[in-house]
């Protein structure tokens, strides 16, 4: 089954409301500002007989606000780690759900969270098979899929794998 940037709309938008309570809107694009303010990157492969990653950029600020959605922080400033263990945990739950799409056996590769200018290359535009730019409390924030394994981060010598038995179609 193919997944379509409308797959990744209603995905996003039901795992936001469902899990954070936060409202998320689908957007056109990004300007190129947007684009470069999405510098928190999460990455989750699913692996099995294709080899597909489920990549999250997005800002600090909503970052920020994804973790005090996530761990109840109410107006408190959420710590770094906090940041990116609710980044990580979004983009394994968005991994989660669309490797339900039809990937027959499978598995889920630990999620990885990096900074842009530190951690993981774009992927090259021709290994993108689905890309979905959102607004969520006016932070920018993209949900892409890619095709193949993208490059793993350089201090990254081990990953978990969790088998799971995905549900075909």
């Amino acid at each position: 089954m193919t997944i379509t940037s409308d797959d990744l709309c209603k995905f996003t938008r039901a795992i936001w409301e469902s899990t954070l309570g936060l409202e998320v809107q689908p957007t056109a694009g990004l300007t190129p500002a947007e684009e470069r303010a999405c510098t928190l990157i999460g990455k989750v492969q699913i692996i099995g007989t294709r080899q597909r990653t489920v990549c999250l950029e997005c800002t600090e600020e909503l970052a920020g606000k994804v973790a005090r959605a996530m761990f109840g922080l109410d107006s408190q400033k959420p710590t770094s780690d906090e940041m990116r263990d609710a980044w990580a945990e979004i983009t394994n739950v968005t991994a989660g759900n669309l490797k339900s799409l039809g990937y027959g056996h499978c598995q889920l590769s630990t999620p990885q969270v990096a900074e842009r200018e530190q951690g993981f290359p774009d992927a090259p535009e021709s290994s993108v098979l689905a890309r979905q730019a959102f607004v969520c409390q006016g932070e920018p924030f993209v949900v892409k899929l890619l095709e193949g394994q993208t490059p793993r981060r350089p201090d990254s010598d081990l990953e978990e794998i969790m088998e799971v038995r995905c549900n075909p179609n």
